[in-house]
């Protein structure tokens, strides 16, 4: 990936949204985020045959995982709207990175987390803690990965 104008993509190029769960395009209704994690991977063994080097590969399932990391206020929204985070059922979650100083046509790289859904309703905090944070895990169904230009 070039870097135009020594400008590389970076946390602050991030925008969230989700129809499900009330954030528009450009939103910064989930402000208080701050890690999102996504991962495909797919299991790959090698199959072995007569003087035990390998002769093939065979390849198994895709498994899906994503997390985000939420401020306790962020949380406290969702749960003002839903009652607790493991009511809000399935939803789609858009990360999108656009380097709006690379040029007039610059591409916005979107990644859609299908099918989200939260397995708990948590918090976690200590002493001397000036941001209360927890990682959920997301649990997606599928990730789709695609750019468009603006």
């Amino acid at each position: 990936m070039p870097i135009i104008n020594n400008v590389a993509y970076s946390w602050s190029m991030i925008t969230l949204s989700s129809t499900a769960l009330g954030i528009d395009e450009g939103s910064t209704t989930l402000e208080g985020v701050s890690g999102i994690k996504w991962s495909r991977k797919r299991k790959i063994e090698s199959n072995y045959g007569l003087g035990g080097k390998p002769v093939s590969r065979g390849f198994g399932n895709i498994v899906y995982e994503a997390s985000i990391t939420m401020d306790y206020n962020t949380q406290q929204t969702l749960r003002s709207i839903y009652g607790s985070l493991c009511d809000i059922g399935e939803f789609d979650l858009i990360v999108s990175f656009a380097n709006p100083l690379a040029s007039d046509d610059w591409t916005t790289t979107t990644i859609t987390l299908k099918g989200c859904i939260f397995d708990e309703d948590a918090m976690e905090s200590q002493q001397d803690d000036t941001n209360i944070t927890h990682e959920f895990q997301l649990h997606p169904f599928d990730i789709q990965i695609g750019n468009s230009t603006l």
